[in-house]
Protein backbone atom coordinates (compact mmCIF):
# COMPACT_ATOMS: atom_id res chain seq x y z
CA UNK A 1 0.00 0.00 0.00
CA UNK A 2 1.41 3.27 -0.75
CA UNK A 3 1.64 5.98 1.18
CA UNK A 4 1.80 9.22 0.66
CA UNK A 5 4.33 11.86 2.21
CA UNK A 6 3.39 15.56 0.22
CA UNK A 7 2.46 17.82 2.75
CA UNK A 8 -1.47 18.52 3.23
CA UNK A 9 -2.84 21.34 2.50
CA UNK A 10 -3.99 23.24 5.16
CA UNK A 11 -6.99 25.00 4.83
CA UNK A 12 -7.08 28.90 6.22
CA UNK A 13 -9.50 29.51 9.26
CA UNK A 14 -12.34 32.00 8.33
CA UNK A 15 -13.08 34.98 10.42
CA UNK A 16 -16.37 33.43 11.12
CA UNK A 17 -13.39 30.41 13.35
CA UNK A 18 -11.75 33.00 14.91
CA UNK A 19 -14.57 34.37 16.51
CA UNK A 20 -16.19 30.77 17.41
CA UNK A 21 -12.05 29.99 18.48
CA UNK A 22 -12.26 32.99 20.82
CA UNK A 23 -15.67 32.27 22.04
CA UNK A 24 -14.93 28.91 23.22
CA UNK A 25 -11.35 28.81 24.77
CA UNK A 26 -11.41 32.45 26.14
CA UNK A 27 -12.18 30.91 29.84
CA UNK A 28 -10.03 28.55 29.27
CA UNK A 29 -6.57 30.43 28.03
CA UNK A 30 -7.48 33.24 31.20
CA UNK A 31 -7.64 30.31 33.53
CA UNK A 32 -4.32 28.96 32.08
CA UNK A 33 -2.68 32.70 32.15
CA UNK A 34 -4.11 33.50 35.29
CA UNK A 35 -2.66 30.34 37.11
CA UNK A 36 0.98 31.33 35.61
CA UNK A 37 0.90 34.61 36.43
CA UNK A 38 -1.23 35.16 39.36
CA UNK A 39 -2.50 38.71 38.39
CA UNK A 40 -5.87 39.27 37.19
CA UNK A 41 -4.73 42.27 34.89
CA UNK A 42 -1.52 40.27 34.01
CA UNK A 43 -3.67 37.17 32.73
CA UNK A 44 -6.12 39.74 30.50
CA UNK A 45 -3.09 40.65 28.87
CA UNK A 46 -1.33 37.30 28.23
CA UNK A 47 -5.14 36.09 27.29
CA UNK A 48 -5.09 39.09 24.55
CA UNK A 49 -1.64 38.00 23.44
CA UNK A 50 -2.69 34.65 22.75
CA UNK A 51 -5.19 35.18 20.31
CA UNK A 52 -3.37 37.65 18.69
CA UNK A 53 -0.42 34.95 18.47
CA UNK A 54 -3.33 32.05 17.30
CA UNK A 55 -4.71 34.79 14.37
CA UNK A 56 -1.05 35.34 13.43
CA UNK A 57 -0.37 31.62 12.73
CA UNK A 58 -3.72 30.60 11.22
CA UNK A 59 -2.27 27.81 9.59
CA UNK A 60 -0.32 25.96 12.62
CA UNK A 61 -3.68 26.73 14.23
CA UNK A 62 -5.54 24.66 11.49
CA UNK A 63 -3.34 21.93 11.40
CA UNK A 64 -3.48 21.44 15.05
CA UNK A 65 -4.33 17.85 15.78
CA UNK A 66 -5.90 18.82 19.13
CA UNK A 67 -7.41 22.27 18.64
CA UNK A 68 -7.49 22.53 22.39
CA UNK A 69 -4.15 21.73 23.42
CA UNK A 70 -3.06 23.90 20.70
CA UNK A 71 -4.55 26.96 21.86
CA UNK A 72 -3.44 26.11 25.82
CA UNK A 73 0.19 25.59 24.78
CA UNK A 74 0.08 29.09 23.19
CA UNK A 75 -1.72 30.36 26.51
CA UNK A 76 0.78 28.65 28.57
CA UNK A 77 4.18 29.90 26.40
CA UNK A 78 3.04 33.78 26.46
CA UNK A 79 2.30 33.65 30.11
CA UNK A 80 5.49 32.26 30.73
CA UNK A 81 7.08 34.90 28.49
CA UNK A 82 5.41 37.65 30.27
CA UNK A 83 6.21 36.47 33.83
CA UNK A 84 9.90 35.66 32.75
CA UNK A 85 9.58 39.73 30.99
CA UNK A 86 8.61 40.92 34.45
CA UNK A 87 10.76 39.58 36.60
CA UNK A 88 13.79 42.31 37.46
CA UNK A 89 17.35 40.83 37.09
CA UNK A 90 19.06 40.42 40.60
CA UNK A 91 22.15 43.46 40.44
CA UNK A 92 25.13 43.19 42.61
CA UNK A 93 25.54 45.37 45.24
CA UNK A 94 28.59 47.82 44.09
CA UNK A 95 30.93 46.55 46.84
CA UNK A 96 30.92 42.94 45.48
CA UNK A 97 30.36 44.16 41.73
CA UNK A 98 34.17 46.06 41.83
CA UNK A 99 35.51 44.27 43.94
CA UNK A 100 38.64 41.93 42.23
CA UNK A 101 39.08 38.36 41.81
CA UNK A 102 40.26 36.17 44.72
CA UNK A 103 44.01 35.22 44.25
CA UNK A 104 44.76 33.61 47.52
CA UNK A 105 42.44 31.74 50.41
CA UNK A 106 40.92 34.24 52.81
CA UNK A 107 43.17 32.92 55.69
CA UNK A 108 45.99 30.61 54.28
CA UNK A 109 47.00 30.09 58.05
CA UNK A 110 43.48 28.49 58.42
CA UNK A 111 43.62 26.57 55.18
CA UNK A 112 47.07 25.02 56.61
CA UNK A 113 45.46 23.82 59.57
CA UNK A 114 42.60 22.30 57.64
CA UNK A 115 44.95 20.44 55.61
CA UNK A 116 46.95 19.67 58.49
CA UNK A 117 43.65 17.74 60.45
CA UNK A 118 42.88 15.79 57.43
CA UNK A 119 44.04 12.04 57.27
CA UNK A 120 46.94 11.35 54.82
CA UNK A 121 45.08 10.04 51.87
CA UNK A 122 42.60 13.20 52.09
CA UNK A 123 45.74 15.55 51.92
CA UNK A 124 47.39 13.50 49.38
CA UNK A 125 44.62 13.79 46.72
CA UNK A 126 43.70 17.26 47.60
CA UNK A 127 47.62 18.12 47.35
CA UNK A 128 47.89 16.28 43.66
CA UNK A 129 44.58 17.99 42.49
CA UNK A 130 44.79 21.44 43.42
CA UNK A 131 48.40 22.34 44.20
CA UNK A 132 50.08 19.52 41.68
CA UNK A 133 47.21 20.35 38.64
CA UNK A 134 47.11 16.46 37.99
CA UNK A 135 44.19 15.19 36.31
CA UNK A 136 41.75 12.74 38.03
CA UNK A 137 43.45 10.04 35.55
CA UNK A 138 46.83 10.99 36.78
CA UNK A 139 45.32 10.63 39.95
CA UNK A 140 44.06 7.57 39.89
CA UNK A 141 47.55 6.53 38.35
CA UNK A 142 49.25 7.41 41.28
CA UNK A 143 46.83 5.81 43.54
CA UNK A 144 46.43 2.43 41.57
CA UNK A 145 42.95 3.05 42.05
CA UNK A 146 39.96 3.60 39.85
CA UNK A 147 39.28 7.13 38.00
CA UNK A 148 35.55 6.46 39.74
CA UNK A 149 36.90 5.91 43.34
CA UNK A 150 39.71 8.76 42.84
CA UNK A 151 36.76 11.36 42.10
CA UNK A 152 34.69 10.03 44.55
CA UNK A 153 37.56 10.11 47.30
CA UNK A 154 38.76 13.75 46.18
CA UNK A 155 34.99 14.96 46.59
CA UNK A 156 34.66 13.27 50.29
CA UNK A 157 38.20 15.18 51.26
CA UNK A 158 37.22 18.15 49.90
CA UNK A 159 34.10 18.17 51.95
CA UNK A 160 35.78 17.21 55.12
CA UNK A 161 38.45 20.23 54.18
CA UNK A 162 35.62 22.46 53.94
CA UNK A 163 33.91 21.22 57.01
CA UNK A 164 37.16 22.02 58.84
CA UNK A 165 37.96 25.05 57.21
CA UNK A 166 34.87 26.35 58.41
CA UNK A 167 33.93 25.00 61.99
CA UNK A 168 37.33 26.76 63.55
CA UNK A 169 35.55 30.30 62.26
CA UNK A 170 32.21 29.31 64.12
Amino acid sequence: MPVDIRPQQVESISGSSLTELVQNYFMDVYGMCFRVLGRPQDAEDATQETFLALFRTREKLAAAQSLRAWVLTIARNTSISMLRARRPAASLPDSVADAPPIRSPGDPERLDRAMAALSEEDRSLVQMRFMEGRSPAEMALACGRSAGSVATALCRALKRLRDVYHGEAR
